[in-house]
């Protein structure tokens, strides 16, 4: 009867053994499971930002630095502009420095203008007998659309006249845009027959260092300057007074005065 118990107690054991293999097996197949779920839930997000990333980034593509030197040069170059002017501006400064203001009593350098179109140089002018009887010059700084000028013109119109083919009497024009055919114009309207002289890159405004229309200065028969300054006042006619001083072989007594446009 005993034997006979232990028997059915062991076969019961062994069958309860036996049930709770598969269940282990189960359990441990649910656990990886569990396991394996949560670690792709954790690739997703991941592979999600990678590709967020990418996208920012062919969003804000960063500027290469050759892109943005050709681009640079690109819209110089479309302006016509920029380092070519930059690059005159330049040169005139570097002129301007290197062109020396001459004293009273030095010689005047040459340089060259332009008389209804055909360009002459100074020495030229002062060899000139049928403008100049022994090269003395007078030259007053004029332009067509100076308020100044229009009280000086009239005036300058009739020193020319008067000492016509004796002395060289010129409205020398240095501003730049002035053409031969628009100061041509200007002339025939007001009536004025005096020679214009165009100086467009205002050579003879470095030289004889001014930047005042009206100023007037003469230069004698030895091409040396006796006279920079006004052409006249209400009072004083000095550009005058100085030809008249110059022709006649004696010292300008005021050979400076101040220049006033």
């Amino acid at each position: 009867m005993r034997s006979t118990l232990i028997i059915i107690l062991a076969c019961g054991i062994l069958s309860l053994n036996s049930c709770s293999e598969p269940q282990e097996e189960t359990a441990v197949t649910e656990s990886a499971n569990d396991v394996v779920q949560p670690s792709d839930a954790q690739q997703s997000p991941q592979t999600t930002q990678s590709d967020h990333g990418d996208l920012e980034e062919s969003d804000a593509v960063p500027e290469k630095s050759g892109d943005h030197a050709t681009h640079g040069h690109a819209s110089h170059d479309g302006t016509g502009r920029g380092h070519s002017e930059h690059g005159d501006a330049a040169d005139d400064k570097s002129t301007a420095a290197n062109t020396k203001k001459v004293a009273i009593g030095e010689r005047v350098p040459d340089f060259e203008v332009t008389i209804d179109g055909k360009t002459w140089k100074l020495s030229e002018l002062q060899k000139n007998k049928a403008l100049t009887e022994d090269g003395t010059l007078v030259l007053t700084f004029w332009c067509s659309f100076c308020h100044s000028c229009r009280h000086v013109e009239d005036r300058l119109d009739t020193l020319a006249k008067q000492y016509k083919q004796k002395v060289g009497v010129i409205a020398l024009d240095a501003s730049a845009g002035e053409t031969t055919e628009g100061v041509a114009e200007f002339a025939a309207k007001k009536g004025l027959t005096v020679p214009i002289a165009l100086d467009a890159n205002g050579t003879s405004a470095d030289i004889f260092g001014t930047r005042v229309t009206t100023t007037t200065v003469i230069i004698d028969k030895n091409g040396m300057l006796q006279y920079r300054g006004q052409f006249a006042d209400r009072q004083h006619p000095f550009a005058e007074d100085a030809l008249r001083a110059v022709l006649a072989g004696k010292d300008v007594a005021q050979q400076e005065t101040r220049q006033k446009g």
